[in-house]
């Protein structure tokens, strides 16, 4: 397997000001991945350097000495966690599956509490801003926006970067409704999305016991916790 580097080129510059970066995959072949439409009938490709750009520069804010190139690690791990309001009338779309219920998600974008929680968890794990910054919610862009547009961009930087899904721990916690005939769809539907075999994706889903707003079915949230292993 080729060593690969990955570094920053202070010497492009994007139309925003922001330098942007490069990176080298370790993957000689590296996996092609689709870029669904967005609402305006743009590509999310067409967003990348956009994306790029504003994602160097919330860490260059953070860090002014990023300019060094960061180690190559056989292995990162990353965090995510996410929490929607439930409301009455909205659709509950739960890992890219609609679940039947009488409230959804109160969000800019779909609300997808766990899709959102998994592209947290990556982006994390690669060290950059996460996903409200990468995707604002005051961008009309992302009004009502599928989450999936969110996980396709997190899984392409994994793979730009050398990395792959090592294996993926995700809890969803909501009173109701009762997500044990879902399970199966939501988690086939992350696998597909991760690009991941079904054996290191998994899904577990708690109640909070009627305490608090996620007990009293007013919110639900999800914590996912990612490990991505270098090809």
């Amino acid at each position: 397997m080729a060593s690969s580097t990955i570094f920053l080129l202070p010497s492009q510059v994007t139309q925003t000001g922001a330098r942007a970066i490069s990176i080298t995959s370790t993957n000689p072949n590296p996996r092609s991945v689709s870029f669904p439409k967005l609402r305006n009938g743009s590509s999310l490709r067409s967003t990348r350097q956009e994306l790029r750009a504003r994602a160097t520069l919330q860490v260059e804010r953070q860090d002014p000495s990023y300019s060094s190139p960061p180690p190559s690690l056989p292995y990162r791990i990353g965090h995510g966690f996410d929490l929607h309001r439930l409301e009455p009338g909205l659709p509950l779309i739960i890992g890219g599956i609609d679940i039947p219920h009488d409230r959804g998600c109160q969000a800019h974008s779909d609300g997808d509490v766990l899709l959102h929680c998994v592209v947290d968890a990556i982006l994390g794990a690669l060290g950059l801003p996460d996903i409200g910054q990468i995707f604002p919610d005051s961008d009309p862009k992302w009004k009502g926006a599928n989450s999936s547009l969110f996980m396709t961009e997190a899984v392409r930087l994994m793979h730009e970067a050398g990395y792959e899904v090592g294996n993926i721990d995700a809890t969803l916690i909501l009173q109701r409704p009762k997500l044990s005939p879902h399970k199966e769809a939501i988690r086939a539907n992350l696998c597909t999305l991760l690009q991941a075999h079904p054996s290191v994706v998994n899904l577990k889903a708690k109640t909070h016991e009627k305490v608090d707003s996620l007990g009293e079915n007013r919110s639900i949230a999800a914590h996912t916790v990612i490990l991505l292993m270098r090809k």
